[in-house]
């Protein structure tokens, strides 16, 4: 009897062995399966996250760029400037992660942005229409596991409202503590107190140059103010917008933004165009290497400004 109870209890002992073998390896492959999984999904969310990163900084650059400067070529140029680089041979460089490529290019990165553009007036019945719309789509392909994805998003881009001269900047106007910044104007004949809003404010056509008063007095709109005769700490400022001059013609062009363009209107729509080299623009519009919208001038009609006085002349 002892020896049959032995020889059951080994049986016993190698079945269970062999259960807890397979028990052993299912979880193994579960947990081999379970761990795969975790890591594709670590792995998608950070590749994913790093393709809207790419997409998101184009689109932001699109934000800053003239509508007319929108093009397959120029977002290229500044996407690969900025993301991907080769080894010049002489410096040892990691390898890029990203590349945007043209139509048809092959290339071994982990990421590859496309992009392309349409505009509205290009579509199908709309020829008569005036370019002021067009979509950017980006497309950003990466490999996750054995397959490829792709996330794509697109952007709506309509021209900018291309105004000039370029408004006052009263951030730019260094004033003493203490003292208070008041827009004025010429209304029939006399000089009074306006505001910001009025849209009569300042039309240099018309000879209303953007003038401001700087005083320590409280002044209320409408107040008749003697420019002749101003106190000591009161000072007249004008606005002196960008701007472009050709002393053989004495023609003058207002320049959009910090730009060196003037907008114009070309077969019914407005756009920039650059300054050609019969204008010369003044020094004065440049400060540490940065161009000015204008400058601030207490001296608004001798000088620098005599130019603009030409075409323009101040409405005293």
């Amino acid at each position: 009897m002892k020896i049959k109870k032995l020889t059951e209890q080994k049986g016993i002992g190698a079945s269970d062995a062999l259960i807890a073998v397979m028990i052993i390896a299912l979880f193994a492959g579960l947990i081999a399966t379970i761990s795969y999984n975790i890591y594709l999904s670590s792995t998608s969310v950070k590749r994913m996250s790093q393709a809207t990163n790419y997409i998101v900084d184009v689109f932001e650059y699109i934000d800053k760029t003239y509508y007319d400067d929108i093009t397959k070529e120029k977002l290229i140029e500044y996407f690969n400037n900025k993301y991907y680089y080769e080894s010049d041979g002489n410096t040892v460089k990691n390898k890029p992660q990203v590349k945007m490529i043209d139509e048809g290019e092959n290339i071994d990165t982990p990421y590859k942005a496309e992009i392309a553009i349409s505009k509205y007036k290009d579509q199908e019945g709309n020829s008569d229409k005036l370019d002021l719309v067009q979509e950017v789509k980006m497309t950003v392909s990466y490999k996750l596991g054995n397959k490829e994805q792709k996330l794509e998003m697109k952007k709506i881009k309509t021209r900018e409202n291309l105004t000039t001269p370029n408004a006052p900047d009263l951030s730019k106007l260094s004033v003493q503590d203490g003292h208070r910044i008041y827009p004025i104007k010429k209304v029939d004949n006399v000089w009074k107190i306006s505001n910001l809003d009025d849209d009569s404010w300042y039309n240099y056509e018309s000879g209303n140059w953007a003038l401001v008063l700087e005083t320590t007095r409280e002044l209320e709109v409408g107040k008749q103010i003697d420019t002749k005769n101003l106190s000591n700490d009161e000072k007249i400022y004008a606005w002196i917008p960008r701007y472009a001059y050709n002393s053989s013609n004495n023609s003058l062009e207002f320049l959009f933004s910090d730009s060196n363009n003037y907008v114009n209107t070309v077969e019914g729509y407005t756009k920039i165009t650059p300054i050609d080299s019969s204008y010369t623009i003044l020094s004065d519009f440049s400060k540490d290497s940065n161009n000015l919208t204008g400058v601030w001038t207490t001296d608004n009609k001798q000088n620098a400004y005599s130019d603009l006085n030409k075409v323009y002349p101040l409405n005293n």
